[in-house]
């Protein structure tokens, strides 16, 4: 019953509570609403909805069935961490932290020698630097597994990846690339590096509809926050899928 103390636990709560208070007081129009407005919090929140469908599109990524081939590189997409000044290190990993270990990982196994990190920015001062540069002084402090660096610079989004990538790779001479991502995000990624001309093994990470999905906890008597973040992950692939479409990107 904890996650009755939760905004979302709360919220359903009252709003129950003001559907039965209205059914009780024969308003039969406002109870109807709210108990709509209850059933919706709920279905979100305590099924699997958003597991169920963040799974579809994670499954064909599950490290147990893909046997990775070695590439020329690795890219680790952006979205990562942001800047802060306030901790122990110059930046704070976010929900999507763990493409770091895992591209490290794909190094570390040798699955390729070069390791390239996208991402956005942060702010010094007025300039605008890639925050990809504050992994790399502590990826070199730690003596991580890196092999050669590459920084892609200040992306705006994937397809600006996809292009630096495919610049560095003519350059290079390099023919197949290890792009690792959150497993969701893979195949609208998948698609925008191989519109951009290169040869690709997807790696995935952030299992969290799977995970879910073959938990025993499925359901649950009062809604959580779990639900509405899943379904706002799906939510954007589903229309960042579209989006790239129509742009021509993927």
């Amino acid at each position: 019953m904890e996650y009755l103390l939760q905004p979302v636990g709360l919220a359903w709560l009252a709003t129950s509570c003001f559907s039965l208070r209205c059914l009780w007081r024969r308003r039969w129009s406002e109870a109807g609403w709210a108990a709509c407005l209850a059933l919706f919090v709920w279905g979100i929140g305590a099924t699997p909805l958003g597991a169920w469908l963040l799974a579809g599109l994670e499954r064909p990524y599950v490290a147990p069935t893909r046997a990775v081939v070695r590439a020329d590189a690795v890219v680790m997409l952006g979205g990562t961490h942001c800047a802060t000044g306030s901790g122990w290190l110059p930046f704070d990993l976010g929900e999507s932290g763990d493409r770091v270990l895992v591209a490290l990982e794909m190094v570390r196994l040798g699955k390729a020698t070069n390791l390239l990190l996208g991402g956005s920015y942060y702010e010094r001062g007025a300039l605008r630097r890639p925050d990809s540069e504050l992994l790399v002084a502590w990826m070199q402090a730690w003596r991580l597994p890196t092999g050669r660096l590459h920084l892609l610079g200040v992306c705006a989004n994937t397809h600006d990846e996809a292009e630096r990538t495919a610049q560095l790779a003519r350059q290079s001479g390099w023919r197949r690339v290890i792009i690792v991502s959150t497993a969701a995000h893979l195949r609208r990624a998948e698609a925008t590096f191989r519109k951009a001309g290169l040869d690709v093994e997807p790696v995935g990470c952030d299992f969290h509809g799977v995970d879910r999905m073959s938990s025993k906890h499925h359901w649950g008597l009062v809604p959580r926050l779990d639900g509405f973040i899943q379904c706002n992950a799906w939510i954007h692939e589903a229309l960042g899928w579209w989006y790239y479409r129509l742009k021509g990107w993927a």
